[in-house]
């Protein structure tokens, strides 16, 4: 990922990076989605001059790129401000040129109506945010979404967690050195969701021998075993922590995943994921999947709830609390003879 307003150029086989306003020089030691990049970068997009709006003075697509120059929406989340943008953008397409003060409630309904659910409550996250960066810059006297509810949509459905049979035909299916292997170990073991994954290095790992890092999704740390002691409750996944560092052995790159010197896009990485699972038969099995079993693991070893929040890195402890839950009534229906031994879950190591 490039962000934009940023010099490139490469002298003496070395490359220098600058903010082409500021002319401040950039990180060239990372990558430019790194969150180190992306905090200097924010910097010097705070310190820039403000671009010259084509948006006719008073219109939607003024209070658009109003909002744009905000700091409270450069403080966004690189994932939430790209969806932002996405629908910034297509209102400005399509009504920027209109009079932000005759907007109406019924005017964004329409505009929502011709969207599918999912799509509908983003864009009307966008409508909020713009109105009422208007109403606060005195071009309206109304909030227009205040008359406005959210679309009603099905439920997302949670990724299905892998089962043990499910790794195993995964991991004999693909051996490690392959990439497919190295993607799938670092998933499973991180719980990191495709978009963390990718940027995860071994500079991240600090000390005590944990791996930090802060989620692009919701800007929390999430904290990882790495080569630290592990609790009681998850010695027995250790199989899997050594598993995930022999696959990083031969290794070498800025990133765990990077390929030819580039960081590995998230998408790719999802992509990667799903076609290798196809290959080996595991039908329905995501990425993110991996996600769901690692913490379902913690709670099903009888990790507590503050080690799945902290592990997977949720900003409330209700969002881990639902793991533990499902792992209760699990218990219940087997009983404590029958229940499930989570060390069978590390099979097919080789």
């Amino acid at each position: 990922m490039k962000q934009p307003r940023v010099h490139r150029m490469t002298k003496g086989g070395t490359l220098y990076k600058w903010h082409r306003v500021t002319r401040a020089p950039l990180p060239t030691d990372i990558p430019e989605d790194h969150p180190d990049f992306i905090a200097a970068w924010n910097a010097e997009e705070a310190k820039k001059a403000p671009d010259r709006s084509r948006a006719t003075k008073g219109t939607i697509g003024a209070a658009w790129e109003g909002l744009k120059a905000t700091a409270a929406f450069r403080g966004y989340s690189a994932v939430y401000r790209a969806q932002v943008v996405r629908h910034g953008d297509a209102i400005a397409t399509l009504y920027g040129k209109a009079p932000m003060a005759d907007l109406r409630d019924y005017h964004i309904r329409k505009d929502l109506e011709k969207l599918d659910a999912h799509p509908a409550i983003a864009r009307l996250k966008t409508w909020r945010l713009i109105c009422a960066h208007a109403r606060e810059a005195n071009m309206t006297r109304i909030v227009a979404t205040d008359g406005v509810t959210k679309p009603k949509a099905a439920p997302v459905q949670k990724r299905a967690p892998w089962d043990e049979r499910e790794v195993a035909r995964y991991r004999a299916k693909w051996a490690i050195g392959t990439p497919q292997r190295l993607c799938f170990e670092l998933l499973y073991w991180t719980g990191a969701r495709t978009n963390d994954a990718v940027r995860l290095t071994p500079s991240m790992v600090s000390s005590d021998g944990l791996l930090r890092f802060r989620q692009s999704k919701t800007g929390h740390d999430a904290l990882v075993p790495w080569t630290s002691a592990l609790p009681a409750w998850a010695e027995w996944m250790e199989a899997d922590r050594k598993i995930l560092h022999q696959c990083l052995a031969e290794v070498r790159g800025f990133t765990f995943l990077e390929v030819n010197g580039r960081v590995r896009s998230f998408k790719g990485l999802s992509n990667l994921i799903s076609r290798a699972a196809e290959d080996a038969k595991i039908i329905g099995k995501t990425a993110h999947g991996l996600r769901a079993t690692r913490l379902t693991l913690i709670a099903e070893s009888g990790g507590p709830a503050h080690a799945i929040m902290t592990w997977g890195g949720h900003k409330t402890l209700s969002e881990a609390e639902g793991y533990t839950r499902e792992a209760d009534r699990r218990k219940v229906l087997l009983g404590t003879e029958q229940k499930r031994n989570p060390v069978n879950r590390s099979v097919n190591q080789k």
